[in-house]
């Protein structure tokens, strides 16, 4: 990864969200390559660290999170986790929807970008990579 291209640390958070509202997707497009058994060693590894709440550093993120984004890419997703992140990360929660307080559901790790409300289908929310419960807070 070339400093161009290298994920801000702003980037991880919204990457990890994309990953656990989509993983169903990723598991999808990556399981061709992956064969049976199993999720792909770049999910595994990702969802692996998340999920052992150990709370793994923003570098050993960033990697686990290029790793996927590579093998997303390489599947036929041109958009990958970064890009995906930086198209969807447009709305101002707060701000850009014309409502002065927006409930939100934040991360039970303190690492994901959580997700709007409008964005999920089944409450309570839960994590997919932690099976824990969305914290929800209001902007």
């Amino acid at each position: 990864m070339s400093a161009a291209t290298d994920p801000s640390d702003g980037q991880i958070g919204p990457a990890l969200a994309y990953v656990c509202q989509r993983l169903d997707y990723l598991r999808d497009l990556l399981a061709p390559a992956q064969g049976a058994g199993g999720d792909p060693p770049e999910l595994r590894a990702l969802t692996d660290a998340v999920a052992a709440a150990q709370r793994p550093g923003l570098s050993e993120l960033r990697d686990l999170l290029q790793a996927l984004h590579q093998a997303v890419q390489a599947a036929g997703d041109p958009l990958g986790v970064w890009q995906a992140t930086a198209q969807r990360s447009l709305h101002l929660p707060g701000i850009s929807g014309g409502t002065p307080f927006e409930e939100i559901f934040l991360c039970p790790l303190g690492r994901c970008a959580g997700r709007r409300p409008d964005q999920t289908t089944v409450f309570p929310l839960i994590c997919t990579l932690t099976g824990r419960e969305l914290e929800r807070t209001v902007l």
